[in-house]
């Protein structure tokens, strides 16, 4: 096996949660309300039951198979072939979704943190980091999700109480005023984002340590974060209302400028900007992980850690090509991101699942 190391289910749930969250703590609020507008909170909820059923799927795949990854996976039922075109396309899914969190942490960085910083430099400080995170090893980044998680969760019940007594309820009134149609847009956008992106765990589940009741524990975590997004976006309706939320692309950012307790808590959006950064951390080198080992899987290398600074510069790369500015990014990439996410995170499984039932009662035939 060319990964070593093994993660226990506490850090493997640390893990689904904070890549649950990720980089959708700071654009949930906003993403989520431009299609369903004051009912965004509804899409919300009704995303998170869709996401674990989601979750459900990958784990039926993964259960084929337990102890093979998802390129190997696809290698092994789908043949040589199908299988190399199927983990190319995983690998590119891989390799653009760790440049897209890379891309949205430089431009926050550089429009509201530090303007005056050029994005290339931004960027790369957080690849670097990516890149000596990696070389660690695995076990490494499960132990520090576990530290890392008590500290996002407080910082993030710290802002929805601070932030309870500016709220309006009348904000997200009427309910379904414009029918199901925009909810319904809202419950694919939540259903894709936060959960179908979680299929790099296939890449995660062979190297996890089985304990009873794992499988409800990492439902557990991804529940968990996804309800944390709903809260997350609640306030932000509830406080700024569906059009500020919706023109503002960081509205979790821009509502922790609103926190004054007594002239004296106050300025907390650095906490909330260390939240997301960590969050989008780990969910970039996850993403990262699975690029590398990937391409160890399918050239049959020994090890992926001479992969690591090349794929790291190729990475680096993208994220600076991948849009010309913010608003290409976010008019163009993103809706197009939903198709690709269902494909990798629904469509592609459910395929897998088809073909090896398929292969099984041939066999038994």
């Amino acid at each position: 096996m060319i990964e070593k190391g093994h993660l226990t289910v506490r850090q493997l749930g640390s893990l689904m949660f904070l890549c649950t969250i990720g980089e959708q703590i700071i654009v949930f609020p906003s993403m989520i309300t431009s299609y369903a507008h004051q009912d965004a909170w509804l899409s919300a909820l009704l995303g998170v039951a869709g996401g674990a059923g989601v979750l459900s799927i990958m784990l039926v795949v993964y259960k084929l198979q337990p102890r093979m990854n998802l390129i190997q996976h696809a290698l092994h039922t789908l043949g040589p072939w199908i299988g190399a075109l199927i983990s190319c396309f995983y690998l590119f899914y891989f390799l653009m979704g760790t440049s897209a969190f890379i891309r949205e942490i430089g431009d926050f960085m550089t429009t509201q943190i530090l303007p005056e910083s050029p994005l290339l430099i931004v960027n790369l400080l957080f690849v670097s980091t990516l890149a000596l995170g990696l070389l660690s090893g695995l076990e490494p980044i499960g132990r520090s999700a576990e530290i890392f998680l008590p500290l996002i969760v407080l910082f993030l019940l710290i802002l929805t109480v601070c932030l309870f007594p500016h709220s309006h309820l009348d904000n997200i009134k009427p309910v379904l005023a414009e029918g199901f149609l925009n909810p319904f847009k809202g419950f694919v956008a939540v259903l894709t984002y936060p959960y179908c992106e979680l299929c790099i765990f296939l890449m995660l589940f062979p190297y996890a340590k089985k304990e009873a009741h794992w499988e409800k524990d990492i439902l557990l975590a991804a529940i968990i974060g996804g309800l944390m997004l709903t809260l997350t976006l609640t306030i932000c309706l509830l406080v700024m209302g569906p059009f500020m939320t919706q023109h503002h692309w960081f509205a979790a950012f821009n509502l922790s400028l609103k926190i004054n307790i007594g002239n004296f808590l106050q300025r907390i959006e650095a906490f909330m900007a260390s939240v997301w950064i960590i969050a989008v951390f780990f969910k970039s080198i996850l993403f990262f992980y699975s690029f590398v080992l990937g391409i160890t899987h399918l050239f049959k290398l020994s090890s992926y850690r001479p992969l690591i600074f090349p794929c790291a510069m190729l990475i680096l790369a993208m994220s600076i090509v991948l849009a010309p500015n913010e608003n290409f990014y976010l008019k163009v990439v993103i809706p197009y991101w939903i198709d690709w996410d269902l494909t990798c995170g629904i469509g592609i499984p459910l395929l897998l699942i088809m073909v090896h039932k398929l292969k099984t009662r041939l066999r038994k035939g």
